[in-house]
């Protein structure tokens, strides 16, 4: 079977600006790596907090960007290179009316909760994303403390419009127990849009929406595995209608299979 174009639309690979790349050496390396695995468009994503979009420290982010794009255009021709933030939503007041902080041309906003945590009232933290004139798309729901508990949130915030993003490392357990289970459940009930890498170019942080795309189709899933990690994140960025993505039934021997494909082993 062939591999689609696949799209990433959350990487951390702006040399110096968070926990994502060092430098633009280990950025480079890891854009390198995409191109050979048919990683073709690549939307870089630093962490912003809501509250500071319009501070210096996004002057700084665009700044080192436009160094990482000069390279990358010179090292690795075949990959198209996009930015956009992650954004924290830490401020109830933030100004998120700028229309060019988003991901390509579609409307659609990448946002997390502060610290992995899920707030006292996550509807009104993605309430101020709609109200501005977002579709949100929710980073790793999965990871959340306490989502596994409080799982009926998921069907909330897809009733709200936010698209579910989930981590390619939270399939293979990359983030703990909890996250894969979530991840799997979201998959088994037709509740994720899109699967992205959150690739840090960290030796532990290092997941490619490759290894998803590896992962599902060995699982028996190709349909779902072109749908999440090449149709749909690129019809977010064109801004056209995403393709509802059927439950994911995976054969059985299937993590053997996998495990074996991803360690080499």
């Amino acid at each position: 079977m062939s591999v689609p174009p696949l799209v990433d639309i959350n990487c951390h690979f702006v040399p110096g600006v968070d926990d994502g790349a060092r430098d633009l050496d280990d950025a480079i390396a890891e854009l390198t790596e995409y191109d050979r695995l048919g990683i073709r468009t690549v939307v870089t994503t630093p962490h912003l907090a809501a509250s500071a979009v319009h501070g210096r420290w996004r002057d700084d982010i665009e700044a080192a960007f436009a160094d990482l794009s000069r390279e990358a255009a010179r090292a690795c021709p075949g990959v198209h290179l996009g930015l956009s933030f992650e954004f924290r939503l830490d401020d109830p007041d933030a100004d998120l009316s700028d229309r060019s902080i988003g991901l390509g041309e579609g409307g659609r906003l990448l946002v997390e909760f502060p610290m992995l945590a899920m707030p006292a009232y996550p509807d009104r933290m993605l309430e101020i994303v709609v109200t501005a004139g977002w579709a949100p798309v929710l980073a790793h729901p999965e990871r959340y403390s306490g989502v596994e508990r409080a799982y009926g949130w998921v069907a909330r915030w897809r009733e709200m419009g936010a698209l579910m993003c989930l981590n390619a490392g939270s399939l293979w357990g990359e983030h703990g127990g909890e996250a894969q289970r979530v991840a799997r459940r979201m998959l088994a009930d037709s509740s994720v849009d899109l699967i992205a890498s959150d690739n840090h170019a960290r030796p532990n942080r290092a997941a490619t929406v490759r290894q998803a795309w590896d992962y599902l189709t060995e699982a028996g899933c190709e349909e779902q595995a072109n749908l999440l990690t090449a149709a749909n994140p690129a019809a977010v960025l064109s801004g056209e209608r995403l393709t509802a993505v059927p439950p994911c039934e995976p054969r059985s021997g299937w993590m053997d299979r996998l495990r074996r494909a991803l360690t080499g082993g």
